[in-house]
């Protein structure tokens, strides 16, 4: 199956901070989070076809500061290295138990690890580094001005898979407890696109996901 590549205008550029993208045959959500007011830009998760993001950069005279990474699955990663070739001195952030699955040896110099709770300025934005491991041992999700990246740890009524090496069900129950003291009015903008949606709102996930119901990590275990 070809690549495919579209910008979803849930708003307009200009006025959210996060514009999201459907990259590729696994329907890989794609993020850049926005600065306007300094026209500075972070790339999350890039794939593998660069080029409907590149071009809104350009488009609206974004300076590309930095990657972002959720997590290392090479379906999140597969743009790292085109990127950083045409930049070199890009910076790549990401916790560092999941460092273990990029090139280290060509990267070491770009790579920057963020723990829990680590904040990154973006001109006058805030990104928030919050660790969700369970999909990942190294999961990162990143608020931003009501926004919530969550990569392949939460998606829309559903939460991601934890028998990956790494993947564990306990830590997934652990974080998703998190998710659910987090602000209700946060929007949710996943790792891939599983459900008609291409985000939601964390009252509508306490309110509607099987995940967040469950009580005990022997719950979430027994989902289908």
């Amino acid at each position: 199956m070809s690549e495919s590549s579209r910008l979803h205008l849930w708003c307009h550029p200009g006025h959210s901070p996060v514009l999201q993208y459907e990259i590729g045959p696994m329907q890989n959500l794609v993020y850049l989070v926005v600065d306007w007011s300094s026209r500075k830009a972070l790339w999350v998760d890039p794939q593998r076809d660069l080029s409907v993001p590149e071009a809104d950069l350009e488009k609206h005279q974004l300076t590309l500061e930095g990657i972002l990474l959720t997590h290392t699955h090479h379906d999140h990663t597969a743009g790292v290295l085109p990127l950083i070739r045409k930049y070199p001195e890009l910076p790549i952030y990401l916790h560092e138990l999941d460092a273990h699955r990029l090139d280290q040896k060509s990267l070491d110099s770009n790579l920057h690890f963020l723990e829990d709770g680590h904040h990154l300025q973006l001109g006058r934005t805030f990104i928030r580094a919050i660790h969700t491991p369970g999909h990942s041992a190294g999961a990162l999700s990143y608020e931003v001005d009501g926004h919530l990246l969550t990569g392949d740890t939460l998606f829309i009524r559903d939460c991601g898979r934890t028998d990956l090496p790494t993947g564990s069900t306990a830590q997934m129950f652990s974080t998703l407890q998190r998710y659910k003291a987090m602000d209700p009015a946060l929007k949710i903008f996943p790792g891939h696109h599983y459900r008609e949606e291409f985000w939601s709102t964390l009252a509508d996930e306490l309110r509607t996901s099987p995940p967040l119901h469950c009580s005990t990590s022997a719950e979430l275990e027994a989902l289908p």
